[in-house]
């Protein structure tokens, strides 16, 4: 038999070979990498890779790319996961590394995307008393883009019908109808978390967020989120982001291959938080209860987070710096902000203040007594050892005070005595108040329908001290109690075939117009109100329920007068503020245009305020 030697070296050349590149290559198995990518230059050098693939711990990974260093890699107990720490010096330059993953004589190489940071100034724009937010809850304002009101990513689909359900509102429902919102005269937008929450129901409100870096797609996408960011900086306004890091969505993809059994907080049964906030600063609570406010899990589908592990809380923290510098925006409103363990949120809100020193952060610290509060607000370490950071909370003792004051029989005077307790705040001028959220009873339905006082609170919520926040609806009567799915009702004309477009002012009855160009009067005269920005504030004990305050600096005054009784002034006195009045005599009311002269009286109508700007 003749041997053609050509054969086999050709066929050994090619079993070599082969047998070489299934040694040496194979085909990337990783499943996520988190961040997705990042940026060089940032002030903190640190950055902490997940990844996550099948059996990935059994590589060993390197980098080779100048300015960047691999330090450590953690495995943890699920071998599926890697947890690089890198660092990338400031000679480091942007462009895609290679991190190679090596198991024996097995490799494989992932692309790793390094940014050049943005330097227009997006990233963070100061939120001050100068401001008003909007919150928007993203499902219920407007249906921009009908085709993405079920998905096939996503589990829950479409049903108007069911208040609970997704009603198909998105964020170009946002961007169709910014025309409205600009008219209105607030001046930043706060919407409920639009990332992906792939439930099986109950997902439209977005607190069970199953991808902390994916906008969900029934809302749109990344792109769409900075489009809406982009626009709303063309037009001088702000853009504040919701975020939890209290817990995760049930659907979220690492449920299904958790890294460690510490990176939630598991029990033996299913255990519900107590929701009961002042326990996080309680000096005397017992650790059952702290347990429970800490540990418990505020629902089945929503999973308590363990931040007491450094990785996961490493991970958090990291994904509020990417959204940052990825979209721009322009503060952070954190949810259920007492509840995971405030070690971790104290060092959330430096690593923040580092890389942003002018960016904003709000907590929600849902507490109904302002020496409760001031455990978050404080410029100062607690008793306890515990020092904050908190640069802003969520003004509840304010909240409930202003609900009391303009209820049916309600009095002025509660208004008074809550912020006669701001001496226990580090900041209160830094304080989010609000007279309505997506957590309460419509601020109409609260009043019992009475539109005057609602007014009255949108006058106060909107010239006292603090940065205030508006509830979409309220200024067009919406009036809903609850259940949740009911108070976040659907915006009127937010929908192809609504029955009216409460968009336009056609479209809105004579009461609806009143109370929105009563609340736009307000608002785009405050947008340049120095003393409401910048102004101390001094008020008088109310009598008779009337309740009158000013807003003051060294040049400007505003005057508040607010009658929250039945019970018409004519002629009411003004000598008994005389020492705040000074020399600026005569006066505005930026409500109705009318000039007073050498103020001495006024007429006050029963449930009424006047906004005067006073001159000398």
């Amino acid at each position: 038999m003749k041997i053609n030697f050509r054969s086999i070296l050709l066929a050994t050349v090619f079993i070599f070979g082969t047998s070489f590149m299934s040694q040496a290559q194979k085909k990337e198995n990783i499943k996520h990498v988190e961040p997705p990518f990042w940026w060089v230059g940032m002030k903190n050098s640190n950055l902490q890779l997940l990844i996550h693939g099948d059996n990935i711990a059994k590589y060993d990974a390197s980098i080779d790319y100048p300015g960047v260093q691999l330090k450590t890699s953690n495995k943890v107990e699920n071998p599926n996961y890697l947890f690089l720490d890198i660092s990338i010096s400031e000679t480091a330059n942007p462009g895609n590394l290679k991190i190679r993953f090596k198991n024996g004589k097995t490799t494989f190489d992932h692309t790793y995307t390094l940014k050049s940071r943005e330097n227009s100034g997006r990233n963070g724009q100061l939120v001050t008393p100068s401001d008003v937010m909007y919150l928007i809850t993203p499902d219920r304002f407007a249906n921009g883009d009908v085709t993405n009101d079920s998905t096939d990513d996503t589990i829950e689909k479409e049903n108007r019908k069911d208040m609970n359900g997704r009603h198909g509102g998105d964020l170009k429902g946002i961007l169709d109808h910014f025309e409205y919102i600009e008219e209105l005269g607030v001046t930043t937008l706060w919407l409920n978390p639009f990332l992906e929450n792939d439930q099986p129901a109950y997902s439209y409100h977005g607190y069970g967020i199953s991808d902390f870096y994916k906008t969900d797609s029934r809302f749109g996408n990344n792109d769409d989120f900075i489009t809406l960011v982009n626009k709303s900086h063309q037009k001088g306004m702000k853009v504040i982001m919701d975020q939890v890091f209290n817990h995760c969505g049930a659907g979220h993809w690492w449920m299904n291959d958790l890294p460690s059994k510490d990176w939630l907080n598991q029990w033996d049964t299913f255990t519900r938080s107590n929701f009961t906030n002042i326990a996080a600063g309680d000096p005397y609570v017992s650790q059952s209860d702290f347990n429970l406010l800490t540990k418990g899990w505020f629902d089945t589908n929503l999973p308590d987070l363990n931040l007491e592990n450094k990785l996961l809380q490493t991970y958090m923290i990291q994904n509020s710096i990417w959204w940052v510098e990825y979209s721009g925006i322009d503060g952070i409103r954190m949810d259920t902000y007492p509840y995971p363990y405030k070690e971790a949120m104290a060092n959330w809100m430096q690593a923040l203040t580092t890389e942003y020193p002018n960016f904003y952060m709000v907590a929600e610290t849902w507490a109904e007594r302002a020496s409760y509060l001031s455990y978050w607000n404080n410029d100062k370490q607690n008793r306890d050892g515990y020092t904050p950071y908190v640069n802003s909370v969520s003004d509840y003792p304010l909240y409930y005070s202003m609900i009391r004051a303009f209820e049916p029989n309600g009095d002025i005077s509660e208004l008074y005595k809550t912020l006669a307790e701001d001496f226990v705040y580090g900041n209160p001028g830094n304080n989010k108040i609000f007279n309505g959220n997506h957590d309460v009873d419509r601020l109409l339905a609260l009043l019992d329908g009475d539109v005057e006082k609602l007014k009255l609170s949108m006058v106060f919520t909107l010239t006292t001290r603090g940065i205030p926040q508006i509830y979409y609806g309220d200024e067009i009567l919406m009036k809903n109690k609850r259940p949740d799915g009911k108070v976040r009702q659907d915006f009127p004309g937010g929908w192809k075939g609504d029955k009216r477009n409460a968009f336009t002012k056609a479209g809105r009855t004579p009461e609806e117009n009143s109370t929105f160009n009563y609340i736009k009067t307000i608002l785009n005269w405050r947008k340049n109100a120095k003393s409401i920005h910048e102004g101390k504030l001094t008020h008088y004990q109310p009598l008779d329920n009337v309740y009158v305050y000013f807003r003051h600096t060294d040049s400007e005054k505003t005057m508040v007068i607010i009658n929250n009784s039945k019970k018409g002034y004519k002629g009411y006195d003004l000598r008994r503020f005389r020492e705040s009045i000074g020399e600026f005599v005569n006066a505005k009311d930026i409500l109705t245009g009318k000039d007073f002269r050498n103020l001495n009286k006024i007429d006050l109508p029963g449930n009424s305020a006047l906004i005067l700007e006073l001159s000398k």
